[in-house]
């Protein structure tokens, strides 16, 4: 999916947070390779989810 959000003109640049219950880093840096962002695991701290977001649009 974020592979094909990535092929979009108007989405090339727009950070995507994948917000997942995966751990693997297998899947992270499959994430990653197709165009993810940032990787939050669930459960997750919505102060840590802000953080993430801040960081990736300033």
């Amino acid at each position: 999916m974020v592979s094909k959000i990535r092929r979009l003109t108007g989405y090339k640049h727009i950070p995507i947070i994948m917000l997942t219950t995966e751990s693997s880093d297998f899947k992270k840096s499959k994430a990653k390779s197709m165009g993810a962002t940032g990787w939050l695991q669930k459960p997750f701290d919505p102060e840590r989810l802000m953080k993430a977001v801040n960081k990736l649009v300033g």
